[in-house]
């Protein structure tokens, strides 16, 4: 690839990865800003933490493109160097992919377990709500009669 298009892909690699730090720091501030209870504080610190080190890790991966590149490219012309430069590029980028899958099944996961209670309490929210109602049906009959 030409290195001005490396540069290119770098650039908006960076710019997404600041974008998303600036997004998540807001999301953060937000959250630090509310009355949350215990679970949900953890669960929303902890998805603050994996996205900011995704961030930043795809920040250090736009910068690796770049330089990597013009090493292997223009000063460094050792096969070793460049094997072991874009093998650990390409470790970076695979976890950067794995934290991206533990966000996803985090947040399933803790969102599943949201509508999972929310649908039980509706379970006993509407046997409640059954009883009651026959229990009314029932004292209106014994009034008509």
């Amino acid at each position: 690839m030409d290195f001005y298009a490396t540069l290119a892909v770098s650039f908006v690699l960076l710019l997404a990865a600041a974008g998303m730090t600036s997004a998540h720091l807001r999301a953060w501030k937000s959250a630090w800003e509310k009355e949350l209870d215990a679970e949900e504080f953890d669960y929303r610190r902890r998805r603050f933490r994996r996205r900011m080190q995704t961030s930043a890790m795809l920040a250090v991966l736009a910068v690796a493109l770049s330089v990597g590149h013009a090493a292997t490219n223009w000063w460094i012309r050792s096969g070793w160097f460049a094997a072991v430069f874009w093998l650990a590029t390409m470790l970076l980028a695979c976890w950067v992919g794995l934290l991206a899958l533990v966000d996803i099944w985090a947040t399933k996961h803790y969102y599943g377990r949201l509508r999972h209670n929310c649908l039980v309490e509706r379970a006993k929210l509407e046997a409640e709500l059954r009883r009651v109602q026959s229990v009314e049906g029932n004292g209106r009959k014994g009034n008509d009669e």
